[in-house]
């Protein structure tokens, strides 16, 4: 069975890359859009890039920048039966995906069908549901093929994105082996996704990082963890007053406020269950 492997930088293209060269199934060529050359060797700005991993381990690296029918082209070398991607996030001509017999798959880090969508992880935290991850069969339409496998993932709390990205690589990994396992028996199964339950969530925008003390302080604080690698400040409005909060440093379950108050230099947040403990960087009265 010889595989295509698209995606691009970070945890959840390069876990599975990893577990699947340790595996008995071969790695024809990976995909990546734009890589970079130099002297023509592929080489890369960043240390978590599939590029360069590819490169490392003697893989072939394809351009999926090039024009469908030059790539194309390129892949008739390779017999590819299985197209498998993770974090590339535009759409696979058609007649890419109909290069693999078995099919072209796709690793999203959610339960789907819900949470479609570009950043998974953050409208998860945010609206404190289960993390989880699939491996559906890709489609015309993004996220919506049928799925395969999916598993839930336990969080810790305080976890960071890089830190969640990683565990859900982890689990997605180890699907993606019962994936190949059950494609090459030809045993797999295959369930439609129920379009009653799916759901869609674009990038964040600014007003999606206004806290909502209606929430647990532990939901607040795990939140909070997980997404500032979007560098953006987290607004919390009280009265007349707005905090613009920089870090979460803890929540207390223990602790009953009747309303937020400044103390020892850090704010301390209300909400529906615990206080939550944060820094701040400004306050304006308005």
């Amino acid at each position: 069975m010889n595989i295509l492997y698209i995606g691009s930088s970070g945890a959840l293209s390069l876990v599975p890359f990893y577990e699947l060269l340790l595996s008995s199934y071969p790695v024809s060529a990976v995909a990546v859009d734009k890589p970079i050359n130099f002297k023509n060797k592929i080489i890369a700005l960043e240390n978590e890039s599939l590029a360069l991993a590819a490169n490392q381990k003697d893989v072939p690296v394809l351009d999926l920048s090039e024009p469908s029918a030059d790539f194309v082209n390129r892949l008739s070398e390779y017999t590819i039966d299985v197209i498998l991607m993770s974090c590339y996030s535009k759409r696979l001509p058609d007649e890419i995906v109909k290069l693999a017999g078995l099919g072209c798959y796709n690793m999203h880090p959610s339960l789907l069908p819900r949470y479609r969508g570009p950043e998974p992880i953050f409208w998860q935290m945010k609206q404190a549901n289960k993390v989880g991850v699939s491996w559906h069969r890709v489609s015309d339409e993004f996220d919506a093929g049928d799925i395969a496998l999916q598993k839930e993932v336990m969080l810790e709390d305080g976890l960071n994105h890089s830190e969640i990205s990683r565990l859900i690589a982890e689990t997605g990994a180890e699907l993606m082996l019962e994936l190949l396992t059950g494609l090459a028996s030809g045993k797999q199964v295959l369930m439609p996704q129920d379009p009653v339950d799916a759901s869609y969530y674009s990038y964040p925008q600014k007003h999606d990082f206004v806290i909502d003390d209606r929430c647990t302080a532990q939901q607040v604080y795990n939140f909070i963890c997980a997404t500032r690698v979007f560098s953006e400040p987290y607004l919390f409005k009280h009265d007349k007053d707005c905090f613009y909060i920089d870090s979460a440093l803890a929540y207390d379950n223990e602790r009953h406020l009747e309303t937020a108050k400044v103390e020892d230099g850090n704010l301390y947040i209300p909400c529906n269950e615990g206080v939550l403990i944060t820094t701040f960087t400004d306050k304006i009265t308005t």
